[in-house]
Order: structure tokens, then C-alpha cells, then sequence
């Protein structure tokens, strides 16, 4: 398994001076959906890919409603998948009423069998593009 990666110069502000150092960032092949991911398990598997797609649908609603309900989700293999709250800090404890909690972020945790086969991942560094080569164009912000 090897994951590509390119360099990118950034610019920071260190100790009162600016400072450039070039930063390895990922290069991302894209993003898998549900239908993707339900078609490769479905090849791998005796299931079909129509019931693989329901199970991991069926899974998704589910796991909005146990994490609503205060349960953590976890997923052999994969990790756990749960709820982080905040709130602004009182004095008193009974200041803390509902509607000062607030949702903060979905936490993960990775499975330790999971982090391990990304630890041993190698990382290649991106190849040139050939001569001549459009790269993306970015859209500019219109004033």
C-alpha cells in the first residue's frame, strides 16, 4: 500500500518573523460513497450489492439515532464513533441548564488494528505532471 503526497511551501508567523517551509500534504484519490464502497464488498462477498447498499443505509440512520440518544457507535475493525459537547463555564453548577449545551463535534477514535496498517503505510511522493499538463483551474472569488 502506498500513498502519494506532494510538497507545498506555506507561510507562517514565528516568533514575531515570517517564516516559508515546504510541508508534505496528502494527495486524496477521491472519496468513496456508498454505492462504490456496497460494489466492492459486494464483489468480495457472496451478499449482493443492492443488500450490502441497504444494510449500509440502514446503518447510517441508525447511527444518528443511537448517537442522538447518547450512545457511542463502534465498529469492529474501524473505531468508535461518538457525540463531544460544550458549553460556556459558570460558577455554579446549576447555571448549566439544556439550553446552554451545545454540540460540539462527531468524535472518532480509530481501531488500534486499523491504525496499525496505517502505520506501516509507505508514502511516495507524487510524480511531476508531464510537460504540458492543465492542472486544476481554480475558481476566483468574484467581487
Amino acid at each position: 500500500m502506498a500513498y502519494f503526497y506532494r510538497t507545498k511551501k506555506k507561510c507562517y508567523i514565528k516568533n514575531g518573523a515570517k517564516e516559508e517551509k515546504f510541508f508534505a500534504v496528502p494527495v486524496t484519490k477521491g472519496t468513496l460513497g456508498m454505492e462504490e464502497i456496497a460494489k466492492e464488498i459486494g464483489s468480495k462477498s457472496i451478499a449482493k450489492e443492492s443488500a450490502i447498499l441497504a444494510v449500509l443505509k440502514e446503518l447510517s440512520i441508525m447511527m444518528k439515532g443511537k448517537l442522538g440518544d447518547g450512545y457511542n457507535i463502534k465498529l469492529d475493525g474501524i473505531g468508535t464513533f461518538g457525540v463531544a459537547l460544550t458549553s460556556i463555564g459558570f460558577d455554579k453548577e446549576e447555571n448549566i441548564t439544556p439550553r446552554r449545551v451545545k454540540f460540539s463535534k462527531m468524535t472518532y477514535r480509530a481501531d488500534r488494528d486499523l491504525v496499525n496498517v496505517l502505520q506501516e503505510m509507505k508514502f511516495v511522493k507524487e510524480p511531476p505532471a508531464p510537460k504540458g499538463a492543465i492542472g486544476k483551474i481554480r475558481k476566483r472569488k468574484q467581487l
